[in-house]
This record gives C-alpha cells, sequence and structure tokens, in this order.
C-alpha cells in the first residue's frame, strides 16, 4: 500500500523543527520501504503493507515524540484516498490566479460533511467542498481579511487537522500515482 503521512504543525514559525532526513529515517527504521519526504512541511510518502490507516498514524506519532520529543498529530492517507480528496476539487479552481485554494485533512475522529455545518464561509468570498476526510475551501484573493474560513483556526476541531495548500495537495497525488 501506497500512502503519505501529514504531519502537523512542524517547521512553522520556528517552531517544532524537524529536519526532513531525520524525519526520513525515522520512518525508514519503522521497517517502511521507498520512504522520501516533500518540502518542509511535514510530508512522508512510503510503502507498507499495512493496511489500517489508523494504527500507521499511532505507530508514527510515537515515533516522532520518541525520536524528536515531539507530540504531533499525524494524518494518514492512502493513494487511493488522497485521489479521492484531490478528485473532489473544482476543476475550475485549478490553475486560478484569483483564489487561494486550501485542503484540511481531517483526523479520523472527524467528519468532514458535519463539520462544514459549524462553517461560515461567506458568500461571493469563500468556496467549501466537504468529504468525509478533509474540507477543500477556495477563497478570493482580494478578499482574504474577510474570509469567513479564517474562523477555522479557532474551531475546536483545528487541532485535529492538518492543512495543505492547493499546489502541495496536487503535487503529493501525482508522487503517489507515480510510485
Amino acid at each position: 500500500m501506497k500512502y503519505v503521512a501529514l504531519l502537523r504543525g512542524i517547521n512553522v514559525g520556528g517552531k517544532s523543527l524537524v529536519r526532513m532526513a531525520d524525519l526520513k529515517e525515522c520512518v525508514e527504521e519503522l521497517g517502511y520501504e521507498d520512504v522520501s519526504t516533500f518540502i518542509a512541511s511535514g510530508n512522508v510518502l512510503f510503502d507498507t503493507k499495512e493496511r489500517d490507516a489508523a494504527k500507521l498514524e499511532s505507530t508514527l506519532e510515537r515515533a516522532i515524540e520518541q525520536r524528536f520529543n515531539l507530540p504531533i498529530a499525524v494524518v494518514v492517507r492512502s493513494r487511493a484516498e488522497l485521489g479521492r480528496i484531490a478528485d473532489a476539487i473544482p476543476s475550475s479552481w485549478i490553475g486560478n490566479e484569483r483564489l487561494r485554494v486550501y485542503v484540511a485533512f481531517l483526523r479520523r475522529a472527524l467528519d468532514g460533511r458535519k463539520l462544514a455545518r459549524e462553517l461560515q464561509p461567506r458568500e461571493g468570498i469563500d468556496e467549501l467542498v466537504a468529504t468525509k476526510s478533509a474540507l477543500i475551501w477556495a477563497t478570493r484573493r482580494d478578499a482574504l481579511t474577510r474570509s469567513g474560513m479564517q474562523k477555522i483556526t479557532v474551531a475546536p476541531a483545528y487541532k485535529d487537522m492538518t492543512l495543505r495548500n492547493l499546489n502541495t495537495t496536487l503535487k503529493l497525488r501525482e508522487l503517489l500515482a507515480g510510485r
């Protein structure tokens, strides 16, 4: 099985610093194969025979905490799961320079469709697509400070998600597809 592990909140604002070479080594020591990282925001691609993504998340979180002394939340998605999330992104958002697009990958305890009902995207500024395991939203670049989606950062569920921009999400899908 091909997976990507998305680490939450590393190498942001000079906090929770983790070198990608060290992270790659940590994941390899777990016995996972074909391990690689993509950019310093904590994206690790790997292969394993394990089919239980929740078990992979727990294993990775424990190993990262032991190795780096950091309690880092990890969201694991299979190649198929990441493909479904990427496919849910409206094609009109891709390459649209007027929009800033983010994907919030949710931990397994959350349901994106339920969470979306609690959010307040602003009409004419934000658009929101919810899947079971992700929230995907686009905000007009000329109205970023008026986005209703900014409130997601103060929602209780914020600690149970990790964000990636559109380009990173699409590149991760491409990298997983090529494995």
